[in-house]
This record gives structure tokens, sequence and C-alpha cells, in this order.
């Protein structure tokens, strides 16, 4: 079930929390120069700038080679800007957005912060909507 209406609102009931997996690229990037909380403590919270969503063009084919195992992998990364006087751990951390919700995502701090702020990354690699996945059994 995909938690997104057509026009990429969310479709759970407000206080839900979501898989990260059933965000989609589409629906993260039509969210750019928005503010998302990242909530540290019942009372600590901090407020990041998603200032980028940006694709990974997909894996050529090769003649004669394999595909890489996440050949139709749905690729992007998710880039943030906080204040620097609130440096969040690189780890997993609880996120909320006013269209998406909650949800648990990791994100790393890159590059030197500047006078005012720090960015973080975020990287997905995961299967595209209406995939299969292969499994392997023992």
């Amino acid at each position: 079930m995909c938690p997104f209406k057509s026009t990429g609102q969310l479709s759970l009931p407000r206080g839900d929390v979501q898989s990260l997996g059933q965000l989609r690229y589409e629906s993260l990037a039509g969210q750019v120069n928005t503010l998302f909380r990242v909530r540290l403590s019942p009372r600590q919270v901090v407020k990041l700038k998603l200032l980028k969503a940006r694709v990974t063009p997909p894996t050529p084919a090769l003649p004669g080679r394999r595909p890489p195992g996440d050949a139709g992998n749905e690729k992007f990364s998710l880039i943030f800007s906080g204040p620097r006087e609130e440096l969040l751990a690189s780890a997993i951390h609880q996120f909320e957005h006013r269209h998406l919700g909650r949800f648990e995502m990791y994100i790393g701090q890159i590059g030197a912060p500047d006078t005012d702020n720090v960015r973080y990354e975020a990287v997905f690699n995961c299967p595209a909507p209406g995939t299969l996945t292969r499994t392997t059994l023992i």
C-alpha cells in the first residue's frame, strides 16, 4: 500500500510513524526548501532544511556482463542544512514533516561546517516501486 495520494500528500493518520521504505524520491524531492524537524528527545528538536534531492542515474547495462545486484533500484540522496550550534551525530534520527509525517532516517554530516550551518546527507538505494526483489532460498 502506498501511503501517498496522487498529490504527494501523506494519506496516513497524522500521528502515525511510517516506514522509510514507503517514502520515494518523488515525494521527498517535492519537499525541497521545506523544514524537517529532527526529534532528539521529547523536549529537543532541531530543524533541518532540505536543500537538494539528487537522483543517481541507473548503472548502464554492459554487453556480456551481468547487471549489478541493485540494477533497477531507486538511487538518490538528500542534502539538508542545519544550525552549527546543534550538531547531529551520524545516526538514525526521528524526522517529522508536515506533509510526510514521522519516520526514521539515517543522516551523516558531509563537508566542513561553514560559519552558520552544517550539511547532512541521507543516501537511498532501494527497490523501485513495482519491481520484484530477488530472494535467496537456503
